[in-house]
């Protein structure tokens, strides 16, 4: 399946890209560093999965998924976060399809990235 990677930390993109290269299930297509460029990379790319952080300056992760979602609804987004809280009532309110704790092991990680189903191919 094709990823998009949309965070602000550099340091959390290069931790993910490393995941992401050694399944051989899993292509990482795109990277951006914020929502906007998230927005743009998703539509040009149409990724079946969007691995998108909240907290972003500018345009946040909530606004991109449901810009996202407006534009291309086939796409599958999952939500990255520090904090629990925040996720769960806000993942509905966006549209996105489900979440990740950025503090999750690897392991947890993986399966649930491997639990989606995009309801569209690229």
């Amino acid at each position: 399946m094709r990823v998009l990677i949309v965070d602000d930390n550099n340091e959390y993109r290069r931790l993910l890209r490393r995941i992401l290269e050694v399944q051989q299930d899993w292509m990482l297509v795109g990277e951006a560093s914020d929502g906007e460029q998230g927005v743009r990379l998703a539509q040009q790319l149409k990724p079946d999965v969007i691995l998108m952080d909240i907290d972003m300056p500018g345009t946040n992760g909530l606004q991109a998924t449901r810009r996202i979602k407006h534009s291309f609804a086939g796409a599958t987004v999952l939500l990255l976060s520090a904090w629990d809280s925040e996720l769960s009532p806000r993942r509905r309110d966006c549209g996105a399809d489900d979440y990740l704790l950025k503090t999750m092991p690897i392991s947890e990680f993986l399966s649930v990235l491997r639990s989606v189903r995009p309801t569209t191919a690229a």
